[in-house]
């Protein structure tokens, strides 16, 4: 997979504090899209927030492609080999989608769902964060199995980052219902019935395994985090700059949307962050509680994106902020609700995160029996 290892002890603290920081913004994007008046959504600031919170699902489906890159270069052989592993990687990839997809049903009941109306079983389907990050490292591993263990994954993982890419406008201006059935067609569908379809998304997946292939490669960490920076700062200016230009490529002037460049430009901008917290990491961990906050955050990311969404939106289980806040007024109130949103989640993520450490089997267990109990319930719920 490459001339440099990672010991399996070892943490990339850079990385756990890009998702940290994800986790974090996450919460003020929800918050902002959610509650923020209509009066306030205007001028060079709030475009500004608008345009950075865009970078926040690029940031998680980029970590989750260069956690797959560091994982796997742990456990090449034993992803080949069908080891215990392999079944364990398998087996959190389908807790992730299962949960992805529980937090789509409209209803808390099996006989409920499978009298869903068309609408209903596109909303269920609908490709979100969660799904792409699934399917995208299931695509990934698959790749890795076929291939031999010497061959240069980071460039194929490289292509495919350019190949999604540029094939985006396609595939939205494709039917895609036309030739396939709802299951798969859902994770291409364009944006407007799926929020995060596998194309353009799933490209920030295989580029965040790519510059992270790339960058555990070599040596010199320092330089090519340096050579990071200033490539992608002029990358995300040019790419910003020509947007208005009228090029002829397909997709070009829905540039917000699916344009390539627009791809690129939130690329580069993730690389600049995922660069500048590596060449920081030193002076940042000086920073004992700020550091300590982003890296429980960063380790519990997938906890964080749950829970924040079902306090914020609620589920079929419980009713969210949202169902009581109609519209927040003040951006002084917008900040209040995402400090307390914050903290509430880091509380309980650290709660989650020692109970772990402190009995990582009896952990285990206690998310079985919930998620049997869920099944359970679920099943028992009958039909209106």
């Amino acid at each position: 997979m490459g001339t440099s290892t990672i010991t399996s002890k070892q943490r990339l603290i850079f990385i756990d504090l890009l998702r940290g920081l994800a986790a974090i913004w996450m919460i003020e994007t929800h918050v902002v899209n959610s509650f923020l008046s209509s009066q306030y959504q205007s001028g060079w600031f709030f475009s500004g927030i608008s345009i950075s919170n865009g970078f926040v699902a690029v940031c998680f489906i980029f970590c989750a492609g260069a956690g797959f890159w560091i994982a796997a270069s742990r456990k090449i052989e034993d992803y080949k080999k069908f080891a215990p592993p392999f079944w364990l990687y398998l087996k959190r990839l389908g807790f992730i989608l299962a949960a992805a997809y529980w937090a789509h049903f409209p209803e808390f009941s099996f006989w409920r769902i499978i009298k869903s109306t068309p609408e209903q079983v596109l909303s269920i389907l609908q490709s979100d964060v969660l799904h792409c990050i699934v399917f995208s490292s299931l695509v990934a591993l698959l790749i890795v199995l076929i291939l031999p263990r010497k061959a240069p994954l980071v460039w194929v993982f490289g292509l495919l980052t350019v190949g999604i890419f540029f094939s985006t406008p396609l595939v939205w201006a494709a039917d895609i219902f036309q030739f396939m059935p709802v299951f798969p067609a859902t994770l291409f569908a364009r944006e407007s019935v799926s929020p995060f379809p596998l194309f353009p998304w799933s490209g920030y997946f295989f580029a965040g395994a790519t510059i992270t292939g790339i960058f555990m490669q070599v040596s010199n960490k320092s330089k090519i985090a340096k050579q990071l920076v200033i490539t992608s700062v002029l990358s995300t200016i040019i790419v910003f700059i020509i947007k208005d230009l009228p090029f002829e490529y397909p997709g070009w002037q829905s540039w917000w949307f699916v344009s390539p460049g627009h791809a690129l430009f939130r690329t580069s901008g993730i690389i600049v962050v995922f660069a500048l917290l590596y060449l920081g990491e030193n002076f940042i961990t000086r920073f004992q509680r700020i550091t300590d906050v982003l890296l429980l955050c960063g380790r519990e990311s997938l906890f964080i994106y749950l829970l924040q969404g079902m306090l914020i939106y609620g589920t079929v289980a419980n009713v969210g902020i949202k169902h009581f806040l109609p519209t927040i007024v003040s951006p002084l109130e917008i900040i209040i609700l995402t400090a307390a949103l914050v903290a509430v989640c880091y509380s309980l993520a650290h709660i989650w995160h020692h109970y772990k450490q402190l009995d990582a089997v009896r952990a285990r267990r206690t998310l079985f029996l919930l998620s049997v109990l869920f099944l359970v319930v679920f099943f028992l719920v009958p039909a209106k």
